[in-house]
This record gives structure tokens, sequence and C-alpha cells, in this order.
């Protein structure tokens, strides 16, 4: 399950036949945030003839959840060529949107095909990446002697303390890399602490 996810937001322009494409990515983790970046650009972009998108959430390699539109371009011209290098890029949890402002030009089907993907190209490529990591909550209960103990052992397994509660003893929330989560529990092997959920 490895594939990159945005950092950034990025921004490109073609020009093609004096058609206008300004091409837009960024991070999104749900259709929702997908569909109001489209509406910002809208309010942006007026007087844009097209805004046509595509995004997709997870792994691009078995992703169920992505989705596009063409917004008034002829069926499959638009949307779907975004998608198409979505996937190819390997980039997660990403919306791409172009914004074409017509030139006069009529670019045919397949120009259009072609320009949408450039378009799309071009805003992956300017994108900056990272590693997506995916993340494990684990609640552990400690007694207080070891505390000191299992909060180094969280941050050398790279993860990140949540919140940390006091009673008779002490119960800490964590977010770990998943992959890390069985190093944990044989670290945790002669201690008394105990993970109690993850």
């Amino acid at each position: 399950m490895s594939y990159k996810e945005p950092v950034n937001q990025s921004c490109t322009e073609i020009e093609i036949k004096k058609s206008r494409f300004i091409s837009y990515s960024q991070k999104v983790q749900s259709r929702k945030e997908a569909v109001e970046f489209i509406d910002k650009l809208r309010e942006e972009y007026p007087d844009a003839r097209h805004i046509c998108w595509g995004y997709l959430i997870g792994d691009p390699k078995n992703s169920t959840n992505s989705g596009c539109n063409d917004d008034g371009e002829p069926s499959g011209t638009a949307g779907k060529p975004i998608l198409a290098q979505i996937n190819y890029s390997n980039i997660g949890n990403v919306v791409v949107a172009v914004v074409r402002y017509f030139g006069g030009i009529r670019l045919g089907a397949g120009g259009l095909v072609r320009a949408y993907r450039e378009s799309a190209q071009s805003a992956l490529l300017a994108l900056e990446t990272e590693e997506f990591i995916p993340q494990e909550e684990v609640i552990i209960e400690l007694p207080f002697n070891e505390e000191g103990d299992i909060r180094r052992l969280i941050s050398n397994l790279d993860g990140v303390l949540i919140t940390s509660k006091y009673d008779s003893m002490v119960k800490i929330n964590a977010l770990l890399p998943s992959s890390k989560v069985t190093e944990l529990e044989v670290s945790l092997g002669n201690m008394t602490a105990k993970i109690k959920q993850h």
C-alpha cells in the first residue's frame, strides 16, 4: 500500500489553440472536500466556460472512492482523462480541477481528451508529494513508573502521543505507523504496560 499524497497546492496553465487551461491540484480526504474545492474555484472563475475535475481518495491502485465531472464538455472528454492521469501518477487523496476559457477554436473529442490529460499531468507534476504512511491509534494502560519508558518507546517508533489520562493507572492514546504496532507489542513484553485497544 505504497503511494504518494500531496503536501501543497499546485497551479499550472497551458494554452492550446487559444483556449486557456488553468489546472489546480491539492490534497483532499473526502468527496465533500473535493466538491468544496471546486465550488471555491467557481467563485474565483465565475466567467470560465468549464471547470472539469477528478478526485481520488486512498490508494490509486485499489481505491473505489473516486469521481470525475465533465462540466458540460462532451461526455468522457474531460473528467475521465483527468482521473486517468491521477491513477497513472500514483498519487492518492487528491483533487485535480481544470478551469477552461474557450478560445474560439474547437478542439474535437480527441483534442479535448489530450488537453485535459496534459493539463492534469502538469498540475500533478508541479505538486509536492510525500509517501503516505497508514496510521493506527493505540491505547496503552500502564503504571506510573513506566510512563517515561513508554513515551520514549512511542517516539522511537515514529509515533505521536495524543492524550494521557491519570487514574489508578496511566492511559495513553498514541498514533503509530501501522507497520510499527507489532514492534510496540513486542517491546512491551517485559513491562506491565499493556495495549488495551488498536
